[in-house]
């Protein structure tokens, strides 16, 4: 792991509740900001179909699925390297859980999740 301060860690946390914010809602535009208008998204539910390409397709699936009132999180910092990170994420609701990974890229002095990878339990 590469040396980084505490406020850099905050910050990028920071960035991932438009995310978590965006779930819990059901909404769309409330986790966009999380995102870089180019990232992608790649990964399977639990009933084998996929999710690949452009993150419009996550929040297409967003928007079908609604709010998640009973999320529960956790965010995990695994690794910082000046403007590159690599941040893990465990949701769960009632019957089902996802595990997430995501690249971010520090862009214009903002964390911005480039690529998201998952896995649903």
């Amino acid at each position: 792991m590469t040396k980084t301060t505490l406020n850099e860690y905050e910050a990028i946390v920071n960035a991932m509740q438009g995310y978590i914010e965006g779930n819990i809602t059901g909404k769309a535009d409330v986790m966009k900001s999380t995102f870089h208008d180019d990232a992608v998204i790649y990964g399977y539910l639990n009933d084998g179909q996929s999710i690949f390409g452009n993150i419009s397709n996550l929040y297409a699936a967003l928007d079908t699925l609604g709010p998640a009132k009973d999320l529960k999180y956790r965010i995990d910092v695994l690794d910082v390297a000046v403007t590159v990170a690599v941040v893990r994420i465990i949701l769960e609701v009632p019957g089902t859980e996802f595990v997430d990974y995501h690249s971010l890229l520090k862009v214009d002095d903002q964390w911005k999740v480039i690529s998201k990878v998952f896995h649903q339990y």
